[in-house]
């Protein structure tokens, strides 16, 4: 059994008694013990993390942000599994902001199960403990001799039962323990087992709320134009046409914002209804000042890339050994290139914000709510105090909802009308003023002796999200993950650095982020000297993973664990079940990929196949994926992530791109910014490793493989890749 030392906290919160009932909430250190009686509450809410109503129907509060990912069905299990009820009794609910703790409602990074799953096991151990105590008072027994089962109390003894629902208001008056046990992962009846996720009907049938679906008594509509180039500024506007549109109440214009999230100067027309607001949009006649960055392209960008990467990289990243020493001797270069994508949410941004003197209240969704306050705070004029968010489901993030640049808007619109306002952005709007996944370039160089790496050197050239959100001064604007003090391979001279390159468009944080930015090059440049050392890939890979021990990653005590052998594992379960070793029918290719997803502790590989139809042109036959999070607490869930992760990264491998002309981006909606259709996802095969590992995050792990896999399989059949999308360098799929 594993023993977990508790904070003291006492959670009771006490409301008055005109309704005649005593409603449980959270109470603060030292709030004496009222003597009540046992019927007199509605639930028992034992900690900020669930409540329990008299019919033992248990409600979870979900702090991290659903989107899609799965939280309101993985939170729920874990709490569920301490509690010992049945999960059809159990439904999640969104955590009120700032009833948890701070960067509790922060959601990002594939950290959500990973930060919680301790908290949310001693909530569901805290509540159990607390019921049994109540239950050995009733029966005047030793709490011993009492057991918890499915929602109920059994006392051992005579094997009588009690409802945790009968006995929520006796719980409910008792001292929160200061220790509890939870349970031997060997125990768990309800982790590891898949379970279907939560408010799927609802989802379906369209009764879920997102923020578009959010309506507040009196609220207005909001389309805004915005100053085609970033840092633009407003010179002046008529708006006596689109005042003419029926519905429309005010023209407005607010300015721009710098760091961090680089909100463009607009002016927004305020109507009753949104198509009167969208149509009067376009009758807006507006004079802009672009500024003296409006001139920027990425043709000329990755001319700039391949210039520099020839040049010293502006910041060394990581050194091992000395390079110099074997340098000249039978080296290899590679060069890879990547360029800005998009987030592609299924639901674009929208806000809704209401300003009444000196107070403003929010709804939408956010990724990031409190980095939101605190900068609306600061760029709007308003107090932090004064500002309250009601936070709702997200129809897809991706990493576009940790930027909020949306909610900076809606805010500046509202302070200037008298009544709620929401702001909606259309497709075009979505794709073309986003903070995009950052341009790249990479040039890798290694030596090789006796059919061995001897040397690897690695140059990242970027465009930083860093210099949007800190500044072009800022000390760390390096996208190394992957490439860093993290890199898997035992190599014994490595060097690797970057080269901070700016440009007049928006960046910021995609799915995966920077470990699927270096896994494409990585993985490519193995495959590719593999090929020249006329080495097997998977052999090569593996001697320099296999009887490695784990190192850490920095020198910090809290320092990333870096695992050779469990990125070896997930390799070889990829290829032994695509069948590597076995002969391949005419014409089909194998390409492989493996990866550590560093900071949130899980590991993954791609296998896939592919048949030449010609020269350049090809079908994806079959996709293998294996991975290694740790103990898995869904595994359905597990296998959505692993499923709509390949969907995702081959719109990025195959043909997601964009591009910028003037310091504008080209495209402008799903027919220019193509996404991965239904009859392009090829048939998927996922393995799970069983670990008994603590649980990793899952939500990003299945990309960074994808792109290198599938590249990797078409340089085995005679053209290596090294431009995303493929379809640059005249590729073609069936």
């Amino acid at each position: 059994m594993q023993k977990q030392t508790i904070n003291r906290r006492n959670f009771i919160k006490l409301s008055s008694l005109t309704s005649g009932s005593l409603v449980i909430g959270f109470m603060l250190p030292g709030l004496p013990a009222l003597a009540l009686s046992p019927t007199d509450c509605e639930f028992f809410q034992p900690s900020a993390y669930l409540k329990i109503d008299k019919k033992g129907k248990v409600t979870v509060f979900v702090g991290k942000q659903e989107s899609g990912q799965g939280v309101d069905t993985a939170f729920p299990m874990i709490v569920a599994e301490e509690l010992d009820v049945d999960f059809k009794d159990v439904k999640s609910e969104i955590a009120p902001y700032g009833t948890l703790k701070e960067g509790e409602h922060d959601t990002g990074g594939s950290q959500s199960v990973m930060t919680m799953y301790d908290s949310l096991r001693k909530a569901g151990a805290i509540a159990k403990a607390m019921l049994i105590s109540a239950a050995a008072q009733v029966w005047n027994i030793k709490e011993a001799s009492c057991a918890a089962d499915k929602g109920e109390v059994v006392n051992t003894i005579n094997n009588k039962r009690i409802k945790y629902g009968d006995l929520v208001c006796q719980a409910a008056l008792l001292p929160v323990p200061k220790e509890v046990t939870l349970k031997n992962p060997k125990d768990f009846k309800l982790i590891g087992k898949g379970e279907k996720r939560t408010g799927l009907n609802d989802i379906l049938t369209g009764k879920t709320k997102y923020g578009l679906d959010i309506k507040v008594d009196g609220m207005l509509y909001a389309v805004a134009e915005r100053c085609p180039t970033m840092d633009g500024t407003l010179i002046s506007f008529d708006d006596s046409a689109a005042k003419r549109i029926p519905g429309v109440i005010k023209v407005v214009s607010y300015k721009g914002t710098g760091t961090p999230m680089h909100v463009h100067a607009g002016v927004a027309v305020i109507a009753t209804n949104t198509w009167a607001a969208i149509k009067a949009r376009k009758l807006l006649n507006i004079t802009w000042d672009e500024g003296k960055k409006n001139n920027d392209g990425t043709e000329a960008l990755f001319k700039t890339f391949e210039a520099r990467a020839k040049t010293k990289p502006a910041i060394e990243v990581f050194k091992k050994g000395d390079v110099g020493s074997v340098a000249g001797k039978n080296e290899i270069t590679g060069t890879y290139a990547q360029p800005f994508l998009a987030h592609g949410t299924m639901e674009p941004m929208n806000f809704v914000a209401a300003v009444t003197g000196d107070a403003c209240e929010l709804w939408g969704g956010l990724q990031l709510p409190d980095w939101t306050v605190n900068t609306i705070a600061k760029d709007c004029g308003i107090k932090k105090e004064n500002i309250k968010v009601n936070l709702t489901a997200m129809g897809g993030a991706f990493g576009r909802r940790l930027h909020f640049d949306f909610a900076i808007e809606a805010v500046k619109i509202a302070q200037q009308i008298d009544k709620p306002v929401k702001l909606l952005w259309e497709r075009t709007d979505d794709i073309k003023f986003q903070p995009y996944r950052p341009a790249n370039y990479h040039l890798l160089k290694a030596n090789t002796d006796k059919g061995t790496i001897t040397a690897w050197q690695h140059h990242v050239l970027g465009t930083p999200v860093g210099y949007m959100t800190d500044g072009p001064d800022t000390k760390h604007p390096e996208e190394m993950d992957g490439a860093d003090r993290g890199f898997c391979y035992a190599i014994p001279n490595v060097l690797t650095g970057y080269t901070p390159v700016d440009f007049n468009i928006n960046r910021g944080w995609l799915r995966s982020v920077d470990i699927c930015v270096n896994t494409f090059p990585v993985e490519s440049f193995i495959d590719e000297i593999a090929q020249k050392l006329h080495k097997d890939p998977l052999e090569f890979r593996l001697s320099m993973l296999e009887n490695k021990p784990d190192f850490k990653t920095g020198d910090d005590p809290g320092a990333a664990i870096q695992s050779p052998a469990r990125i070896a594992g997930v390799l070889k379960m990829v290829a032994d079940k695509i069948g590597w070793k076995q002969p391949r029918k005419p014409n089909h290719f194998i390409g492989l990929a493996t990866h550590s997803f560093i900071f949130a502790k899980s590991y993954a590989a791609h296998a896939i196949e592919i048949e030449l139809l010609a020269p350049k042109k090809f079908k994806i036959t079959r996709v293998v994926a294996a991975i290694d999070c740790g103990l898995v607490i869904n595994p359905d869930g597990l296998l959505n992530q692993m499923e709509g992760g390949l969907a995702f990264a081959l719109t990025q491998t195959l043909k997601g791109e964009i591009t910028v002309s003037n310091s504008r981006v080209v495209e402008d909606s799903f027919f220019s910014y193509e996404l991965l259709t239904y009859a392009e996802m090829p048939p998927v095969e996922i393995y799970i490793i069983d670990s008994k590992e603590e649980p990793g995050g899952v939500g990003e792990v299945g990309l960074p493989t994808v792109a290198p896999a599938l590249c990797n399989a078409l340089a085995a059949a005679g053209e290596r890749p090294r431009n995303l999308p493929i379809r640059k360098e005249g590729f073609s799929w069936v």
